[in-house]
C-alpha cells in the first residue's frame, strides 16, 4: 500500500505513519510521543501500516515525558512560581515570622520585605478579579500588624502572637482577594473557610509550583522556541556580575554610613558566601516545602472553582439543617435552667460581683486579688453561653425565631452574658485604675470588649434575622491589629 494512501483516500497533509492506534504501542499498549519510531517501553519498531497520527510541533517528542506532569500555566504563574523560591527563603531565614523573633532591626525589615512580596505575588495572580470591600479590611489588618512589627511596637502582644495574627490575616486576605470564601463573604461557614485556607487549598495544590515550572520548561519545545545554551550561559554570567556589583555597592555605602550599614546588614549577608555549600543547600531544601505551601495557597486558590465552593457551602448548610431533631420544649427547659442558674448566682453574689462599681471591696480582699479572682471564669461562662446558643439555634426542630418562649429565653441568656462582661470589665477597670496598664490587662480588656460585642451581635441576629457574624469578626480583627501598634 502506498504510504500516503489510506483506506478512505489520501493521507491528510502533515501526518505520518504511526503505531496501531495514534500514540499507542500495538504490542504493549504504552502511550507514545507523537511520531515515535520506537516504543520506549518494549522497544518495538513502529509498524508500517496505514494507521497514522498527526505530526507534532517541533520538540513535542522531547517534551512528552514532561507534558504528563506539567500543567498549563500563565506567564504570571510561572513568574510567581520562580519568585516563590526567594520568598520562601526570606520567610524562613530572613524574616522573623517563622520563629516569632522581631527584636533585630534587619529581621523586622526583612519581615516587611516578605509581606510586600507576598501581597505582590497575590495581586499578580489575582489582579483581574475585582477586590471586595472585605479584602481591603484584611489587607489593612496585615498592614497594621506589619507596621507594629517594623516599628518594634510589641508591648501588648509578643512576637509569637504577632506572627500568628499576621498568618491568620494573610490567609483570610488571600481567600477574600481570590473570591474563594464559601459564602462569598465571611459568615457562619467560617470553619469551612479556615479548613480551605489553611489545609485543603495549600496541600491539594502542594505540587502546583513544580508542575507549573515543568510546563514552563516544556512549553518552548512545543512552541518551536528553543533557548540556546549560549544565551543561557551569558544570561547567567550577566546576572552573577550584576549581583556582585550590587553587593559591592551595598558594602561601599555601608562603609560610608554606619546607620545605613546597620539597616542593610541582613541584605549584605545575602550576598556573602561565608556559608558552607552544604549548609546553604540544606537551607534551600528546608525552604522548598514552605514555598510549595505558599504557592499552593496563593495560586491554588485561583484554580478552585468558586461555584463548586459555593455548592460545598450550601451542602454543609443543608447538612446542618438536617440536624434539627431536638424538640423545642427540650431546649426551652434547658435554656430556662441556665437562665435561672445565673439569676441565682447574681442574687447570691451581688455584693461581691458589683463591689467594683461602688469601689467597695468584699471583706478580706485586696484590689489585685479581687480583680483577678473569677475574671477569666466569667469569660469562660460567656463562652459556654455562646456554645449553648449555637446548639439551640442549630438543633431546634423549629427555628428559634418562630418559637417565642425559646426566643425570649435566648435573649435573657444574652442579657445575662452582657452583665457578666460588664462585671468582669468593672473588676479589671478597678485594677487598672489602681495599678495602671500592663500587656496582660490590655489583652484582658480586649477580650471582654470582644465578648461584649459578640453578645450584641448575637442578639441583633436573633431579633432582625440579619447576619452579624462578619461585623463582629471584623471588629475583633481590627481592634486586635490596632493593639499591635501600642
Amino acid at each position: 500500500m502506498d504510504e500516503n494512501k489510506l483506506p478512505g483516500g489520501e493521507r491528510p497533509a502533515g501526518e505520518i505513519p504511526a503505531p496501531d492506534l495514534p500514540g499507542t504501542c500495538p504490542h504493549c499498549g504504552a502511550k507514545l510521543a507523537w511520531g515515535a519510531l520506537y516504543c520506549n517501553i518494549c522497544g518495538k519498531a513502529r509498524p508500517e501500516t496505514g494507521w497514522h497520527a498527526p505530526v507534532p510541533p517541533v520538540g513535542e517528542a522531547a517534551s512528552s515525558t514532561l507534558r504528563g506532569f506539567g500543567v498549563a500555566a500563565s506567564p504570571r504563574e510561572i513568574a510567581a512560581a520562580l519568585a516563590m523560591y526567594v520568598l520562601a527563603w526570606w520567610y524562613l531565614f530572613r524574616s522573623g515570622l517563622f520563629l516569632g523573633d522581631f527584636y533585630d532591626l534587619s529581621t523586622r525589615i526583612w519581615t516587611l520585605v516578605f509581606v510586600l512580596g507576598f501581597v505582590g505575588l497575590t495581586e499578580l495572580l489575582h489582579w483581574e478579579r475585582k477586590r471586595s470591600r472585605e479584602s481591603w479590611i484584611w489587607l489593612g489588618c496585615m498592614a497594621l500588624i506589619t507596621l507594629g512589627i517594623v516599628l518594634g511596637r510589641n508591648q501588648v502582644w509578643d512576637g509569637y502572637q504577632q506572627s500568628l495574627f499576621l498568618h491568620l490575616a494573610a490567609v483570610w486576605w488571600v481567600l477574600c482577594r481570590s473570591g474563594r470564601l464559601a459564602e462569598g463573604r465571611s459568615g457562619h461557614l467560617l470553619p469551612l473557610d479556615a479548613l480551605h485556607g489553611f489545609v485543603l487549598f495549600p496541600f491539594k495544590h502542594f505540587y502546583l509550583r513544580i508542575r507549573v515550572l515543568v510546563h514552563a520548561v516544556a512549553k518552548p519545545l512545543r512552541s518551536r522556541r528553543r533557548v540556546r545554551g549560549m544565551t543561557l550561559l551569558w544570561s547567567g554570567l550577566a546576572l552573577a556580575a550584576a549581583a556582585g556589583l550590587f553587593a559591592l555597592a551595598i558594602r561601599l555605602l555601608s562603609d560610608a554610613d554606619t546607620g545605613f550599614g546597620t539597616l542593610m546588614a541582613g541584605v549584605a549577608d545575602w550576598f556573602r558566601w561565608d556559608l558552607e555549600l552544604g549548609d546553604w543547600f540544606g537551607r534551600f531544601l528546608l525552604s522548598l516545602p514552605v514555598g510549595q505551601y505558599l504557592f499552593g495557597l496563593i495560586a491554588g486558590a485561583g484554580r478552585e472553582d468558586p461555584e463548586a465552593l459555593r455548592a460545598r457551602g450550601e451542602s454543609l448548610s443543608r447538612g446542618l439543617m438536617a440536624l434539627r431533631k431536638v424538640p423545642n420544649p427540650v431546649w426551652t427547659v434547658l435554656t430556662g435552667a441556665f437562665c435561672l442558674l445565673y439569676l441565682v448566682f447574681f442574687a447570691v453574689q451581688s455584693r461581691y460581683l458589683f463591689g467594683a462599681f461602688t469601689r467597695t471591696l468584699p471583706e478580706g480582699f485586696i484590689v489585685s486579688e479581687y480583680a483577678r479572682q473569677g475574671f477569666f471564669e466569667l469569660c469562660k461562662v460567656m463562652g459556654v453561653n455562646f456554645a449553648l446558643l449555637w446548639l439551640v439555634t442549630r438543633l431546634s426542630r423549629t427555628p428559634v425565631r418562630e418559637n417565642r418562649p425559646a426566643l425570649v429565653l435566648c435573649l435573657i441568656l444574652l442579657g445575662e452574658s452582657l452583665l457578666f462582661a460588664v462585671v468582669a470589665f468593672s473588676k479589671l477597670a478597678l485594677y487598672i485604675d489602681c495599678f495602671g496598664f500592663t500587656p496582660l490587662r490590655l489583652q484582658s480588656s480586649w477580650l471582654v470588649c470582644v465578648l461584649f460585642a459578640g453578645c450584641l451581635a448575637a442578639g441583633w441576629n436573633l431579633l432582625t434575622e440579619k447576619r452579624s457574624l462578619r461585623p463582629w469578626l471584623v471588629f475583633s480583627a481590627v481592634t486586635l491589629s490596632l493593639l499591635c501598634l501600642v
